[in-house]
């Protein structure tokens, strides 16, 4: 029970107590004053002496008890009945709730026998309406805790989403990095087995050729010949592998903006206008990726809700950060629209990669993508 609770509950006694004092005449006020102490150190003896598996018990004997002082005193006594009251509304059993409720109900009634139908309807309204506040109450704190404990499930999803994003960042780059040095040991392996072997056998002709050549010159000019073819091949060979290196003119097209930007205007009739600012440089392809479907997902809602007839996409290089801006001369969305017009997909790949996306919701109506592009060694 809170300060507040245990103060109200003492209220609920020594104010009635005072009050009957002034509204009834007793014998012996000196024994009703001891009668409510020993009321009081009832509920104390319960609240700070004995151990939880005696509450029970003490329940009834003060349910009893604050029954017979509302009897025999009578005048407002009955309210000892709502101080109780305050002390079991937090039981978790519901069936000891349920008892002890009743029980009061039953002997606030016969305790009352005798006295004016006000009196009864009085204290009936009021313990029905004690009774059902308590009830509110007792539902709120069960809501709150079964609120706070949603909230830490919710955060410690939060915090494995926030793990598992940062492992999924960690095996992307484990990943490519993998997959740039086995390219790497294969064209170290293929220069070393066969251009490698080759170059050294060419070197060993040459000698021979300089060493044959003043003394047969028809056979040294024959070897010179055959470097020479053999010179040709290695050429051939290292083309084949510096070929091996560069990716398909049409993947490396597939998620350009250029493409993206030749597409609109072609099958969707609408201008869309491309800048680029800052100190270009290469992508990775994951980044180019974003960019790509980011802008792609910005023009089909400035059209789709904006009704756009232009698009503007400036793209900024900086050092360790590339931004891109989508602007368009549509109408502009309520910043209370909900996020099924495709930008929770953008937001989730920009922040896949740890970048951040940002809307403004005032004309022109902008989409911007930032990404970072040292998220992984370059």
């Amino acid at each position: 029970m809170t300060k507040l609770l245990h103060t109200v509950r003492f209220l609920l006694v020594l104010l009635p107590a005072m009050s009957s004092m002034y509204l009834e005449s007793y014998d012996s006020y000196e024994l009703f004053t001891f009668y409510i102490l020993l009321f009081l150190w009832l509920a104390e003896l319960r609240r700070i002496v004995l151990p939880e598996r005696f509450h029970s018990i003490l329940i009834v004997l003060e349910i009893g008890f604050g029954a017979w002082l509302s009897s025999a005193y009578q005048g407002v006594l009955f309210i000892l009945f709502y101080s109780t009251m305050l002390t079991y509304w937090q039981i978790e059993s519901k069936r000891l709730l349920n008892l002890f409720a009743l029980l009061q109900l039953v002997l606030l009634q016969l305790s009352l026998t005798g006295r004016a139908p006000l009196i009864y309807v009085t204290a009936d309204l009021l313990f029905i309406g004690f009774a059902l506040l308590l009830l509110q109450i007792r539902i709120t704190a069960k809501n709150k805790v079964e609120t706070e404990q949603l909230y830490d499930v919710l955060r410690r999803k939060h915090y494995e989403l926030d793990a598992a994003k940062d492992r999924l960042m960690d095996y992307a780059k484990k990943v490519e990095d993998i997959a740039q040095v086995e390219v790497r040991n294969r064209i170290s392996r293929d220069l070393h087995d066969d251009l490698g072997h080759l170059l050294i056998r060419l070197k060993m002709m040459m000698e021979a050729s300089i060493q044959i050549l003043p003394h047969q010159p028809d056979k040294g000019m024959e070897m010179i010949h055959t470097v020479r073819d053999q010179l040709t091949e290695s050429m051939d060979l290292l083309r084949a592998t510096v070929r091996q290196l560069k990716p398909n003119e049409e993947t490396i097209q597939t998620y350009t903006l250029d493409k993206l930007i030749k597409d609109w205007a072609k099958d969707k009739g609408v201008r869309v206008q491309y800048e680029s600012s800052g100190l270009p440089y290469a992508l990775y392809p994951s980044l180019e990726f974003i960019l790509y479907r980011n802008a792609q997902e910005a023009i089909t809602n400035a059209i789709r809700h904006g009704a756009a007839t232009e698009v503007q996409i400036d793209l900024h290089f900086e050092p360790k950060l590339i931004t891109m801006h989508v602007i368009n001369n549509g109408a502009v969305l309520s910043a209370d629209s909900d996020k099924g017009l495709g930008i929770s997909g953008m937001e989730e790949r920009t922040q896949l990669v740890g970048g951040q996306l940002l809307v403004s919701y005032e004309s022109p109506f902008t989409v911007t993508t930032r990404l970072p592009t040292t998220y992984r060694n370059v």
